[in-house]
């Protein structure tokens, strides 16, 4: 009898601690997804970096430009009127404050007063260098001008889908920073129960290397398919500064995965030595 408990409590443990391995290896994958979220989708700071990275201001100018002297072109406006006004926008800032918004769980639609004001007043010093005439037709075409050019505004310098999203992204910011905090302090006490609940040391260092090394694969593979698939640069959007801006963002966002990866296959190695040695050890006597 004794020796079938001895037997079956040699089966069942290494089968348990396979378990806390595997629990423990998923606790840390999610916990890297959750951190990496963090750090990039729920970041301003980082939706601000990808701009300034991929010269979004200048192509959204750019594109502004090019759209009001279109729509300057059909009502009588010259080029240099265009160029002079868009010049005399912020994008930076408009952007910052557009972001900033969405963060905050604020409205994301884009402010048109000050926009329609100041282009409304250029409008007129236009009329008025120019001596063309201020009839009520002329005011009529000039208040639909404004409402147009407004239209475009809204169009260059909003994000597809942004204000869609923005109550979510809001909402599921406090329930991120709990979800990681609670799987760090899982993952601690699972690790904790491995370590301190091994008679041997080198069994400890084993299931803990197993479990390190399960992380760095599973967190490996994600920006491993997503960069030889080249999912992100086969995306299709309207303007160049979108897609641009896509492209940085979601490179850098996948590219943070590589840190913890090499987090895990740091841990992976110093885990496996432990275990080499105290194993070494424990034959050696």
């Amino acid at each position: 009898m004794a020796h079938s408990h001895s037997k079956n409590k040699s089966v069942i443990k290494p089968v348990l601690y396979a378990f806390l391995s595997f629990a423990l290896a998923f606790m840390l994958f999610l916990l890297s997804i959750c951190l990496v979220a963090r750090i990039t989708l729920f970041s301003q700071d980082f939706m601000l970096t990808a701009m300034a990275e991929c010269d979004y201001y200048s192509m959204i100018k750019d594109e502004l430009r090019t759209q009001l002297k279109n729509l300057g072109h059909a009502s009588g406006l010259n080029d240099d009127f265009v160029d002079t006004y868009v010049e005399s926008l912020d994008i930076r800032q408009i952007e910052t404050e557009y972001i900033s918004a969405f963060y905050s769980g604020e409205s994301t639609l884009v402010e048109t007063n000050e926009f329609k004001q100041t282009f409304k007043a250029a409008i007129d010093q236009y009329v008025e260098d120019n001596n063309i005439d201020k009839s009520k037709a002329n005011e009529n075409n000039i208040i639909f001008l404004v409402d147009e050019a407004a239209g475009i505004y809204v169009n260059c310098i909003s994000i597809p889908f942004f204000s869609v999203i923005a109550n979510y992204f809001y909402k599921l910011s406090t329930p991120l920073n709990i979800a990681a905090v609670a799987l760090f302090v899982f993952s601690l006490a699972v690790a904790a129960i491995i370590f301190f609940t091994n008679e041997f040391r080198h069994r400890r260092y084993r299931y803990l290397c197993y479990a390190c090394t399960a992380s760095f694969i599973s967190i490996t593979v994600i920006p491993l398919v997503v960069f030889i698939s080249k999912y992100i640069e086969k995306i299709n959007l309207g303007t160049r500064s979108l897609y641009n801006l896509f492209v940085t963002y979601f490179t850098s966002l996948f590219k943070d995965f590589w840190v913890f990866s090499g987090v895990f296959l740091f841990l992976s190695i110093l885990t496996f030595v432990l275990y080499y040695r105290a194993y070494n050890k424990a034959v050696n006597g």
